[in-house]
């Protein structure tokens, strides 16, 4: 593709992000629909995003997109947010950024392909971590289920985000067994077990039968929990769906159009094998 001056930029700011197929993603749905535009990675290292920010803010980007440690920072930056967190913002006509996140529901839209009557199975959903995604998934989520528990090695993280919903729990990282036992949903969404971070014993041998898994690490693709859960015969949902469809979400926020999710499935698999 030939860039010039009317083509449009998105990125990706995070740290990191190197290993992001993000980029892959959406490069690949601007070609799909002829839209002169590119996205890139760009890495944002600083633990204090917020000055950072603020020069994005004024370098007039089409879009961003915003992944860890940054989503707290970018809600607080825009101009509006609909969320605490954000990881999608959107430039304005009059030059304002608005926030949206689309993390939730792109892993409840990941969580249906997995397990279309997943509404029906799932009363007690355990949300492994704390961070940006991790809230979104469980805010997701907390319409649907009795109870989401979250388990987070900090304890204080966990609180926190439990106390943002009607029906947040909190449990102790050191009751994990008990928290997997008792689930209809795990949903793993820390850097354990993530390409280059530690992994983790997860106590999947104690999980019911019926027990629906997701990671939301799509590097490596079958991470140590995807593959346990998998040898109980359970369920799962591996983390490229969550990427791909949190960024459809963000694709239409931009540009209104709905990008083909199961075509990307493919390109982003090949991505994964080179």
């Amino acid at each position: 593709m030939t860039t010039t001056a009317a083509t449009k930029v998105f990125a990706l700011i995070g740290d990191p992000v190197s290993q992001s197929l993000s980029p892959v993603l959406h490069n690949a749905w601007f070609a799909d629909h002829r839209i002169d535009a590119v996205y890139v990675a760009l890495q944002l290292g600083s633990q204090d995003a917020s000055e950072a920010l603020a020069a994005i803010k004024r370098l007039g980007l089409s879009g961003l997109n915003i992944t860890v440690p940054h989503k707290q920072a970018a809600a607080q930056a825009a101009d509006r947010s609909e969320a605490a967190v954000a990881n999608v913002w959107r430039w304005e006509e009059d030059g304002s950024v608005s926030a949206f996140s689309t993390d939730g529901q792109g892993f409840l839209d990941s969580l249906s392909e997995a397990a279309a009557d997943w509404r029906t199975r799932v009363r007690r959903a355990l949300v492994v971590g704390a961070g940006g995604a991790a809230t979104a998934i469980g805010g997701a989520l907390s319409p649907y289920v009795d109870t989401v528990h979250y388990a987070n090695r900090t304890v204080s993280r966990a609180e926190a985000a439990a106390s943002c919903l009607h029906n947040g729990r909190v449990l102790r990282w050191e009751d994990l067994d008990q928290g997997f036992a008792a689930a209809d949903l795990i949903v793993q969404a820390t850097t354990l077990g993530m390409s280059g971070q530690p992994g983790f014993d997860w106590p999947v041998g104690f999980c019911q039968s019926s027990a629906i898994v997701a990671d939301i690490v799509y590097r490596p693709l079958d991470t140590g929990l995807v593959r346990a859960a998998r040898a109980r015969g359970l369920t799962t949902a591996d983390g490229l769906g969550m990427l791909i469809h949190q960024g459809a979400r963000a694709f239409e926020l931009w540009f209104g159009i709905s990008p083909d999710t199961a075509q990307a499935r493919g390109r982003l698999m090949s991505a994964l094998a080179s």
